[in-house]
């Protein structure tokens, strides 16, 4: 992937008259996928219940420090108009709509966001959802976000982090923000745990990666890769944050269930992931 940013490409789509030119064919892929798995994902999350907690304990809904940064960025969110872009389950979303943000809840898959829906009713939360790629965020107009947030499982699904950055410039008023904590790409190249860690693949091979029997098409990008776009595409790096995982839980699957307190999955001299940076936490600015 070049740093070229793709501001024109993103406004002939946008232009676009139908749905059909704008898609991006590995993200349809990864579309499927999402509505395909998306009752999956439903019942884990009502086995654990842990959205329930959200609209008074929002911290939960984030990792690296990503609250504490959008509050040093906005420390009243109330009546503020955010995009929560690739929301996935939405945790994000219900936190910050219960801080009082008018939120946008935007994602590829329409089966999810049907499940963020009614969850959100559920909370008594007034969401708007729209289903779009992030790579083009049509049916969004222009400076329109003072925030725009996306979280932890969203860059594995991107094809091209510049287009995204370009529609995310796009939709940003002046002096808005955007912020997103992920997986940190030195976390990617290793397999399984334990000590020493051994490579599965190089850092510089970032994708496109097949899982074995799926469907779903992934995407490990370097710093560079996210950073060197982000900052070509007209935004203005503000803060950057590297923290460790807090939580044995990070290692023990997708629920949100309480983990069993394993001690040596957080020694690093047990599981030599534990001395890596776990979360990659970006705040940026529109100018």
């Amino acid at each position: 992937m070049g740093g070229v940013c793709h501001l024109s490409i993103v406004r002939v789509h946008r232009e676009s008259i139908g749905l059909d030119a704008r898609m991006n064919e590995t993200h349809e892929t990864n579309r499927h996928f999402w509505d395909r798995i998306s009752d999956y994902w439903r019942r884990l999350r009502e086995e654990d219940k842990h959205f329930l907690r959200l609209t008074t304990e929002p911290e939960l809904a984030f990792e690296g420090g990503l609250l504490e940064v959008i509050r040093g960025a906005l420390p009243d969110l109330k009546e503020i108009d955010v995009a929560v872009v690739g929301s996935g389950d939405n945790y994000v979303a219900f936190a910050l709509a219960g801080l009082g943000a008018k939120v946008t809840s935007i994602d590829i898959s329409q089966a999810q966001l049907d499940v963020a829906r009614a969850r959100a009713t559920e909370l008594g939360l007034e969401i708007s959802f729209h289903r779009s790629d992030a790579a083009d965020l049509h049916g969004l107009q222009d400076e329109s976000f003072d925030l725009v947030v996306s979280s932890n499982g969203f860059y594995v699904w991107i094809s091209d982090p510049s287009a995204v950055f370009a529609s995310i410039h796009r939709v940003l008023r002046s002096e808005g923000h955007y912020a997103f904590y992920d997986v940190h790409p030195f976390t990617r190249p290793w397999d399984g745990e334990g000590s020493p860690l051994t490579m599965k693949k190089t850092y510089w091979e970032t994708g496109p990666l097949y899982e074995e029997d799926s469907d779903n098409i992934e995407f490990n990008w370097t710093l560079a890769d996210l950073l060197n776009p982000l900052v070509r595409c007209g935004l203005r790096l503000v803060e950057l944050r590297e923290s460790p995982p807090v939580s044995s839980r990070t290692w023990q699957g997708h629920s949100y269930q309480e983990p069993a307190d394993d001690k040596e999955l957080m020694d690093w001299q047990v599981n030599t992931r534990a001395g890596l940076p776990m979360w990659l936490t970006v705040h940026a600015q529109k100018p």
